[in-house]
């Protein structure tokens, strides 16, 4: 059993000792916060069960879907870093695509993107990362042959950061706002609208949003006191193997007006996410509910619609995986790129300053502007 002093140490690492004490001080007051919701909440559990089931608003998944026998299924995440100098900083964004369990993945190279760019003193260069971190995941998505493409995050959001990027880099002139504009030409311009309409194509966003579709677009909680999102509440009235009716989208709308895009591209993609549908659904027993964002085309269709949720229920293949084996595997993978990223300044730096004729001004140009932030080393 560990002594406090060691409890403290291995958890709080160089935090001051009272700070640590003050910390474990509140964590009763949060636990007693949280020990009181959670009464109320399963108090609150049956009557809402029972009225979603008497509402018609709780399906039930067949065990056993033969149209999902041999499909494939592919996942695609993305993964942002910047490093930060005197002189520049130097971006980077990357996308991966990741095959699931099951049937094999017809060959369509490469599956992933990165990009690299050194930018001279952008503002806002963070957010031009974000939207070509965004818009690779795009490509990915598109040029998937799968039968299902997971999109870990959701089509707005990576509208909206696009929209916001193009516009940030609008009046700029360097490799990372160019690498952007280019993108956005190319190909996710088109490839956009075709992902918001695609059967193909399934968005389960990590975070969970406060939207609330149940209670906004169904009769469950009548006079009842009602303070949870949407995922809250399936979390409470899903078993294993359930899913809610679709459900309408809140309604979001884009209002990017410097944007490059039309006026008529605007109100197209509006019309797209408006008649989006949600689904609810918790795969198994052990397994979280999910928030499934899906084209009408699968909502409207029940047989298309049970062909996608049985094939990521054929992905949730681990209690330890709290979200479908390739998203969880392409979390993973995107997660290496800062410390990737990292290694790539530092040969870089030497590179540079073995080439350079002027030795002090190049070290001072390349490093730091402050203190070098320290980085632990993980174990093996």
């Amino acid at each position: 059993m560990q002594t406090p002093q060691s409890f403290d140490s291995a958890i709080f690492g160089n935090l001051p000792d009272v700070m640590v004490r003050a910390l474990l001080e509140r964590s009763s007051e949060v636990s007693l916060a949280l020990t009181s919701r959670v009464n109320e909440l399963a108090d609150q559990q049956p009557e809402l069960r029972k009225r979603a089931l008497s509402a018609g608003v709780i399906q039930e998944l067949p065990e056993h879907v033969p149209d999902a026998e041999g499909k494939t299924v592919v996942a695609v995440d993305g993964s942002a870093a910047v490093e930060r100098m005197a002189g520049t900083d130097v971006y980077a964004a990357a996308a991966v695509r990741v095959a699931g369990y099951g049937a094999e993945v017809e060959p369509s190279p490469p599956d992933y993107l990165v990009e690299v760019h050194p930018a001279e003193g952008v503002a806002d260069g963070r957010r031009i990362n974000s939207a070509l971190m965004g818009l690779l995941e795009c490509k990915l998505a598109s040029d998937s042959n799968a039968d299902l493409v997971l999109l870990d995050g959701t089509i707005f959001t990576m509208v909206l950061n696009a929209g916001i990027g193009l516009v940030t880099a609008s009046d700029k002139i360097d490799r990372l706002s160019d690498a952007l504009n280019a993108s956005w030409l190319d190909y996710a311009r088109d490839a956009i609208p075709a992902l918001l309409v695609s059967h193909r194509v399934a968005s389960i966003p990590k975070r969970s949003t406060s939207a609330n579709e149940f209670e906004r677009f169904t009769t469950i909680f009548n006079g009842l006191h009602a303070d949870l999102s949407g995922i809250a509440t399936a979390n409470l009235i899903l078993k294993g193997g359930e899913y809610s009716t679709p459900l309408d989208l809140p309604s979001e709308r884009l209002y990017l007006g410097n944007a490059p895009m039309t006026a008529e591209y605007r109100d197209d993609l509006n019309g797209l996410f408006s008649a989006m549908q949600v689904v609810y659904f918790r795969p198994r027993q052990w397994s979280p509910a999910y928030r499934i964002e899906l084209a009408p085309r699968v909502a409207d269709d029940q047989g298309l619609l049970e062909r996608q949720l049985a094939l990521i229920r054929e992905q949730c293949v681990n209690p330890a995986m709290r979200e479908p084996y390739p998203l969880y595997l392409a979390d993973r993978f995107v997660r290496s790129l800062g410390k990737g990223m990292a290694a790539v300044v530092e040969a870089v730096r030497g590179d540079v300053t073995a080439q350079s004729k002027h030795l002090e001004l190049t070290t001072r140009f390349l490093s730091y502007s402050r203190t070098e932030p320290y980085r632990e080393v993980e174990p093996e």
